[in-house]
């Protein structure tokens, strides 16, 4: 029969606590996931509120860690409901991953009350805010930086009443 003397108990013990809690600290660092109110927004503003021709295409920058959550990208734009006096803006965009590859969209923003119910007040004034989603459950296959390119179809050069253009990555519901 094998004899141990509390000292010996006690090291054995101790080391089995710390193969245990070293065995659960080193879990794999790919399965990172993201929270549920996980948020990514990036805004570009419009000098002197227009959306002016030299605006015409611009580029939004974010970076993805995670490749098993599902994602949607959607468009804010922030404006001046009596300035403005688009109803409708078109918009073709192209999301460009971080090994080369594109996948192209159409969307718009549509900017009359009387058609879009789900304009709302934003802030004090005449500020409003229309949100549109342009990838819905969209699950990015590689991590990196991925850039979506947004451009605006809209038939005047310049466009008065716009205060700003966000794109967001939150977690798909």
């Amino acid at each position: 029969m094998i004899k141990i003397n509390l000292k010996q108990g006690f090291l054995a013990v101790i080391a089995a606590v710390v193969l245990i809690s070293t065995l659960v600290s080193c879990e794999p660092h790919s399965k990172k996931h993201v929270r549920k109110n996980f948020s990514i927004e990036v805004t570009h503003p419009f000098q002197n509120t227009n959306w002016a021709f030299e605006e015409e295409v611009l580029d939004f920058s974010f970076d993805i860690e995670d490749t098993t959550t599902l994602f949607d990208i959607s468009l804010v734009l922030l404006y001046d409901t009596v300035v403005n006096t688009l109803k409708d803006i078109p918009l073709s965009l192209t999301l460009s991953t971080p090994d080369g590859m594109k996948s192209f969209s159409t969307s718009h923003f549509l900017l009359d009350r009387k058609e879009n119910p789900d304009i709302r007040k934003s802030g004090t004034g005449n500020t409003a805010e229309v949100n549109v989603v342009v990838y819905p459950h969209r699950k990015f296959k590689v991590p990196g930086t991925y850039t979506l390119t947004v451009y605006r179809r809209a038939e005047k050069a310049d466009n008065l009443g716009f205060e700003s253009l966000t794109t967001k990555v939150t977690v798909a519901k």
